[in-house]
């Protein structure tokens, strides 16, 4: 049996279903699957290689893995993970673990071998979306006998954030009268799974989407809306515990803070808000977040470091944002009449979230 590797260089981190490099990796998987029955090789922590290996499970291909592994007595623990993560069947899928420093795991330096792991074992190539002269386009050489260019596409990432939040010659006049007693969560595009969602529940809606990203901001709203569950996430935050973040800023004072952050490819928010009474918060513990230095942070207890932030080199911008947080994820559907309001980016949007629920909307634009 033939053993198939389906490479693609990395692409943008908010795809959408029609993209070329998408319908060719798709068209490869099911070539190389249902037409020749062949082994698929391939990883998983990242975009590209999580499609691979989700279509092949989907479609009944059997599968090879290339997994780094920091301690060997987590392995039948991280095998459980994936094969639940992806819905693949254990029977169908083999495995080929290398050794990461623990320190490394969660960096990109293990990349490189990833790549060309998968790569030495592959018979043949489908090399899908490369970008020219890139790592695994080096990985596997001009001339690879092995490759095959049936599904090649041209590489031509497209980002699909949003170039500007809010025109500020459209702002709702309603917005200078917002009351001081709420606090506000503010959501953003996911940059994959939503928290507490599997990949392969993402990765579906993905390929069903067209030229919209199926976890944009305003899709992070719908559907903390119909769960009534605001999901807690412990992305930056210390100890790895997951909190549900608020500001007691007005949606007029949060528009300095929504920033592109390059580094992550994402904005640090978008303006779709959740807003919650100060005092029903409260009785949730929703508490303020303490600014503190280093020193003091090492002297803080567990239960008291999800509610504190170590103020580090950046001392003048962390307390701007006025932050109050929660242990936890957020019971929305416990909140009490007149206790939320929701915050949308234009007024053309406020009927999508009428036909969800019958909590007041506001648009952040006209």
């Amino acid at each position: 049996m033939n053993r198939v590797a389906i490479i693609n260089s990395r692409q943008t981190k908010t795809p959408a279903g029609d993209d070329p490099w998408i319908c060719a990796t798709l068209a490869a998987v099911d070539h190389a699957v249902s037409t020749n029955g062949w082994e698929i090789v391939s990883s998983t922590r990242m975009i590209t290689w999580d499609l691979v290996t989700w279509r092949t499970g989907m479609t009944g291909g059997t599968i090879q893995l290339v997994i780094p592994l920091a301690d060997e007595s987590e392995e039948d623990k991280t095998k459980e993970s994936i094969l639940t993560e992806y819905g693949l069947d254990a029977a169908r899928t083999s495995w080929q673990f290398f050794s990461v420093p623990a320190s490394d795991l969660a960096k990109k330096s293990w990349w490189p071998e990833r790549d060309q792991r998968v790569i030495e074992l592959a018979d043949v190539i489908f090399p899908v979306s490369l970008r020219p002269n890139g790592l695994l386009e080096q990985l596997m050489g001009q001339r690879d006998s092995r490759a095959d260019s049936r599904f090649t596409t041209a590489y031509k990432p497209q980002p699909r954030h949003a170039k500007e939040l809010v025109d500020p010659n459209r702002l709702n006049p309603e917005l200078a009268h917002w009351p001081g007693d709420y606090l506000i969560h503010w959501t953003r595009a996911s940059n994959g799974p939503w928290p507490g969602e599997k990949t392969a529940s993402f990765l579906e809606d993905l390929v069903q989407s067209r030229e919209h990203y199926c976890r944009s901001a305003f899709a992070t709203l719908q559907r903390i809306l119909r769960e009534g569950v605001i999901r807690a996430s412990s992305w930056r935050i210390a100890d790895a515990r997951s909190v549900v973040s608020f500001t007691e800023l007005s949606p007029l004072d949060s528009l300095s803070l929504m920033r592109w952050r390059a580094r992550w490819a994402r904005w640090s928010f978008e303006p779709y808000g959740i807003a919650v009474h100060r005092d029903w918060a409260m009785s949730r513990d929703v508490q303020p977040v303490r600014y503190v230095s280093e020193q003091e942070w090492k002297a803080l207890s567990t239960e008291e470091r999800p509610f504190c932030h170590r103020i580090g080199v950046k001392a003048g911008e962390w307390p701007a944002e006025r932050e109050w947080r929660c242990l936890g994820d957020f019971p929305l559907r416990e909140a009490p009449d007149g206790a939320v309001r929701i915050i949308v980016r234009d007024d053309a949007e406020r009927g999508r979230i009428a036909d969800i629920c019958m909590i007041p909307v506001l648009g952040f634009m006209r």
